[in-house]
């Protein structure tokens, strides 16, 4: 069975042609509708188009000092700077294994320490989602220097942006009713990505921030699966052979999609670059599946229907397993969520479940972290536990 490339729909001259007719669907760069949004956003800082002169005008950001630059390496295992003894705050695990939802905690007044301990916290329980959050009232130049702490931020090649603010990725989905379910599920029967961010990057990203600015009530939420967990429950003769194998990623077929969307792009590059299977985390030396299903084209030095098998069986193991998925819901406008992740160890997929129904919009930024070249250390010593205790 040969093995599905996300976006090679695309080489279909009849797809391709109902994509050029249904971008009334989804907001372009160019779209003349963009001026009616920005006139009703909540937040228009933070939706911008993009100049036409903008075409080409940036690069591919390198960080060959990340992993020994992580602030993580830096954060109290007590989290005691992030979770102070005299704060009042609420927070619940959503699974054993990772991810928190945390109530109380301001990301926008933690200092360096907080912070510190904020990438550790990330790097152990790999997903936290924090309610009631005033990042996006701090305007974009905040969440730049906020992101910039921990690394360099990424400016993706072909999204929307914040106004003057590129390094601020947005997303933005259109208010609708119950027709816009037939039309985007026309050709399709999911609209799942899984994918761990820009890992089509020579360095892709260490954490991800995902700032609510308008969200429906229900649904439309982030749906997440630890990559750590999918490694360990390998039997060890596989978690061998995969240690050992390279996979492919590219952007390939997003930026196709973005030229037919008549899209800028910011960053003109198709990249196919090498990335391996097995990953090692830099701070907490765990081990992980690098499986970014989304940009994941083949298995590099194997015949493609054994690349295919290999593939195959990933989507399987990785993507279809209840047991290592928690769901991250948005909860509405009001809710202040920022949605925060390390991309290293954690795959995520949007969840399109309330098309069916009329909504307001579905607005976002993220913040992109640029982290270090994956890399695979068979010795490097593993300092957590299960769990995300250390």
């Amino acid at each position: 069975m040969s093995y599905y490339i996300y976006g090679t729909e695309l080489n279909d001259p009849v797809i391709k042609d109902l994509i050029k007719k249904s971008v009334e669907l989804t907001l372009t760069t160019d779209s003349e509708d963009l001026k009616e949004q920005l006139a009703r956003a909540k937040y228009p800082e933070y939706l911008s188009p993009t100049n036409p002169d903008e075409e080409g005008k940036y690069k591919a950001i390198k960080n060959p000092d990340a992993a020994k630059n992580d602030r993580g390496h830096l954060g109290d295992p007590s989290f005691s700077n992030l979770f102070p003894k005299d704060a009042k705050f609420k927070k619940f695990d959503l699974s054993p294994n990772f991810g928190t939802e945390i109530d109380g905690i301001q990301l926008s007044e933690l200092d360096d320490a907080g912070k510190n301990d904020l990438a550790l916290f990330l790097e152990t329980r790999g997903l936290a989602i924090f309610r009631n959050q005033d990042l996006r009232d701090k305007g974009p130049k905040f969440s730049k220097e906020f992101g910039n702490y921990f690394g360099p931020l990424h400016v993706h090649p072909i999204s929307l942006a914040a106004k003057d603010y590129p390094e601020l990725f947005v997303t933005y989905r259109k208010a609708g009713d119950g027709t816009r379910h037939a039309k985007e599920y026309a050709q399709t029967n999911t609209q799942s990505a899984w994918h761990s961010d820009i890992s089509f990057e020579e360095y892709p990203s260490s954490f991800s921030f995902f700032v609510a600015l308008e969200a429906p009530e229900s649904g439309g939420d982030t749906v997440f699966l630890d990559t750590r967990e999918a490694y360990r429950r390998l039997s060890p003769t596989f978690q061998k052979f995969f240690e050992g194998l390279t996979l492919i990623h590219s952007n390939y077929y997003q930026n196709l999609g973005a030229k037919l969307r008549n899209s800028v792009a910011k960053v003109k590059a198709d990249y196919f670059t090498e990335h391996p299977l097995v990953r090692t985390h830099p701070v907490t030396g765990e081990k992980g599946l690098f499986f970014s299903r989304g940009f994941v084209q083949r298995v590099k030095g194997v015949k493609p229907a054994e690349s295919a098998a290999i593939l195959n069986f990933l989507h399987e193991h990785v993507l279809n397993n209840p047991e290592i998925q928690v769901r991250a819901a948005h909860r509405g406008t009001d809710s202040g969520t920022v949605i925060a992740w390390d991309n290293r160890i954690l795959l995520h997929t949007a969840a399109t479940d309330f098309l069916q129904h009329e909504t307001g919009p579905r607005h976002h930024y993220r913040i992109t972290v640029v982290g270090e070249k994956p890399y695979y250390d068979e010795n490097q010593e593993v300092k957590v536990e299960v769990g995300g205790k250390l």
